[in-house]
């Protein structure tokens, strides 16, 4: 199992800054519009809505993933995906932490084998680096809407 967390800062110093509301309002844009969030993701097909709650498909080209998202408003938000033939099942927990500073906390857990070799565990390591490199992404993302519809 690979379990990595980390956590951006959303407000650095020197850039404009967003609030926790538009942040939220960001996070719920990476789940009802997330193609614009991730290389490669061609539409999202919300399936179900309720409450707090999203059943989705994911479609990469041909590949579909499906996964459910649960929302704790102006907290959190999970992801976990079905496992597939060739990919195994996984979550993401995005929290909003305040201290110090506003920011997200990216907590993921993916049922991979355990690495049996150092080749593996380069590759677990490659995987986090991705993960990042992702969330990284979202941040920017997120500030940039956020900052296009506060003017």
């Amino acid at each position: 199992m690979l379990q990595y967390t980390h956590v951006l800062p959303i407000n650095p110093a020197g850039l404009v800054v967003i609030s926790k509301a538009q942040l939220w309002s960001g996070l719920i844009l990476r789940i009802e519009a997330q193609t614009e969030f991730t290389v490669g993701l061609d539409r999202v097909d919300i399936i179900e809505r309720a409450d707090n709650q999203y059943q989705r498909a994911l479609h990469f080209g041909q590949y579909i993933v499906q996964d459910t998202v649960t929302c704790v408003p102006m907290h959190s938000i999970e992801f976990v995906t079905q496992p597939l033939e060739d990919s195994p099942s996984g979550r993401l927990l995005i929290e909003i932490v305040e201290q110090p500073e506003l920011g997200l906390r990216f907590h993921y857990t993916t049922e991979f084998p355990a690495p049996s070799s150092e080749e593996e565990s380069k590759l677990l390591e490659i995987v986090k680096g991705a993960y990042h490199a992702a969330d990284v992404d979202v941040v920017r993302v997120i500030r940039e809407l956020m900052l296009k519809t506060k003017h």
